[in-house]
């Protein structure tokens, strides 16, 4: 068994003594270090949440910027669409306008032609109806006379033909 004696009793006197300079040396700077490092971590744990919440707010931030941009760009896209459309009508209107223009100087062109073309036939038929003209009347008639009878026929043929 156990026995008392002075050992004893001087081995529990040093054990408290030991424990006590423990307590006050070794003890309470652990545990000041252990408060220090649990405010540290408490410290952290709250910037990191900060910085999460900051970085949310800057992604939504974000993400509003990026629908701004894309709305901006879809109307961009539609403006030039509309540009474009705009430009493709007065294009058409002005290749149409150029058309009827050059529709108009053609029915121009075409009438002065059909009118030279009159004129010179009306020319070559008087020269050929006095020719032939001549040869039937040409002993007794004189020439101004022939030329005045076959105006008078191509006059009367052009306004039956003309009427």
């Amino acid at each position: 068994m156990v026995e008392i004696n002075g050992t004893l009793l001087v081995q529990f006197i040093n054990f408290f003594i030991l424990v006590a300079i423990l307590a006050k040396f070794a003890f309470k700077p652990l545990v000041g270090v252990m408060e220090a490092r649990r405010k540290k971590i408490e410290g952290d744990l709250a910037n990191a949440q900060a910085t999460l919440d900051s970085a949310e707010a800057t992604k939504k931030e974000y993400e509003a910027q990026l629908a701004n941009a894309r709305k901006e760009a879809q109307a961009i896209v539609e403006k030039a669409a509309q540009l474009a459309e705009r430009n493709t009508q007065a294009q058409i209107k002005e290749l149409k306008e150029q058309l009827v223009r050059e529709k108009e100087e053609a029915r121009n062109e075409i009438a002065r032609e059909q009118a030279k073309a009159m004129e010179k036939m009306r020319e070559d038929m008087i020269t050929l109806s006095m020719a032939i003209a001549g040869k039937i009347v040409a002993k007794n008639m004189d020439s101004q006379v022939n030329v005045d009878l076959v105006k008078e026929a191509i006059e009367k043929l052009d306004s039956k033909a003309l009427g």
